[in-house]
């Protein structure tokens, strides 16, 4: 035993910790100068398009702005989610984060020190004090652009000689402020808790990616296709009772039926709701849960919040959570560690069906937890809809500020 501990000792000191904080503060310098090379490029491309669609001018020309809300979320989301991988690196990465991104300085001290109060002291330290250091190793970066309207210079001919008549550009409208992005059932993406958020949802990606997507990834390789979709018919049937209740709750006492009606042919036809036969007997499934209730009762959804281990939520629906606890029977029927493990197996079964949906949402976004922000968003209206599609009422109203 005492060789073991002196073994794990002799292993700890073998990467001393100013390698392992020098190592996060140059991974962090590589991810905010590639998502600010990604934004620049965005900007350029936005550039050029208004330059084809200014033609008619002769002369046009692009003026550099100081950033942008993008780019600030991006560097400030990286550097949170560095320190929460690894707190004790927090003032290595906190001066490669100002080092790489020097104009965002305030936004990463004010991000980092709401998300990790306890190290706000050594954060303010660090943005600070090693801003300058940092920053002689870090490549320039080039400034972001935006369309600036210039004079329109007419040419008129003469009849001796071309006389250049400059005219002064109309007056420039008012920047449109930025506004949270409106929901078809008149929510908005509300997030001022975003340095927690963010805080939380590193942690929860570090467990999705090493502990829950290869279980269920494994699982969904292993099983069959009959045995993944009769295991997913499986549980949605075990959630009947909670989506009963909640039908009763909304007055929805025609959806209540459907529900009764699904779990009793499921669950006997069906041989325990392994089988799905109530859809093609008429009756269609719907979500329904407590969240959806209190907006029905007209409760609004509340800040965006991040719960740990669980994801995204609102502070509506994560009340909602909550209670539908209490709805389900099998709060009361099974001990304590038989119910985590129903829960455990039902979280792997839901998680194996979003392997690719989320794989791509990483994939293919800038800002990973501002993307799935959005996707929880545009999913969660349908579920209050329970399932049913928006009126073109609620659609025009959705976007009648973007016309």
């Amino acid at each position: 035993m005492r060789f073991r501990v002196l073994a794990a000792a002799a292993l700890l000191l073998a990467v001393p910790l100013p390698a392992l904080g020098q190592a996060a503060g140059a991974q962090v310098q590589a991810r905010i100068a590639a998502a600010l090379a990604e934004t620049r490029n965005i900007g350029q491309i936005d550039g050029r398009m208004v330059r084809e669609q200014g033609r008619f001018a002769v002369a046009t020309q692009l003026a550099p702005t100081d950033g942008s809300r993008q780019a600030e979320t991006q560097v400030t989301g990286i550097v949170i989610a560095a320190i929460a991988e690894n707190p004790a690196t927090v003032t290595e990465v906190v001066r490669a984060g100002v080092g790489a991104a020097p104009q965002f300085r305030d936004a990463i001290q004010r991000s980092a020190s709401a998300a990790f109060p306890g190290f706000a002291p050594t954060i303010a330290a660090a943005a600070g004090s090693g801003a300058a250091t940092v920053a002689s190793a870090a490549p320039a970066t080039a400034p972001y652009y935006s369309y600036a309207p210039p004079p329109y210079v007419v040419a008129v001919p003469a009849p001796s000689a071309a006389l250049v008549t400059t005219v002064a550009a109309p007056p420039r409208a008012a920047a449109v402020p930025v506004v949270a992005a409106p929901m078809p059932d008149g929510g908005t993406e509300s997030d001022p808790l975003e340095g927690v958020n963010r805080a939380i949802f590193a942690v929860n990606d570090v467990a999705d990616r090493f502990v829950l997507r290869p279980i269920a990834w494994t699982y969904g390789t292993i099983a069959p296709d009959p045995v993944k979709r009769s295991m997913r018919n499986f549980f949605r049937n075990l959630g009947s009772p909670v989506r009963f209740a909640n039908d009763v709750l909304q007055f929805t006492f025609e959806d209540a039926g459907v529900t009764v009606a699904r779990f009793g042919i499921n669950t006997t036809v069906g041989v325990l709701g392994l089988f799905e036969v109530a859809e093609g007997w008429g009756f269609p499934h719907h979500p329904a849960d407590f969240g959806q209730t209190l907006h029905s009762y007209g409760v609004g959804a509340g800040p965006y919040i991040v719960i740990p281990l669980l994801g995204p939520s609102t502070v509506r629906d994560g009340l909602g959570t909550a209670v539908d606890v209490f709805f389900d029977p099998l709060t009361y029927a099974l001990d304590t560690y038989p119910r985590l493990g129903v829960t455990a197996t039902n979280a792997i079964v839901r998680r194996e069906q979003l392997i690719e949906p989320l794989d791509d949402l990483r994939k293919n976004s800038i800002d990973y937890y501002a993307a799935l922000r959005s996707a929880y968003y545009q999913d969660r209206a349908v579920t209050l809809r329970k399932g049913r599609g928006a009126s073109p009422a609620a659609a025009d109203a959705a976007f009648a500020d973007f016309e």
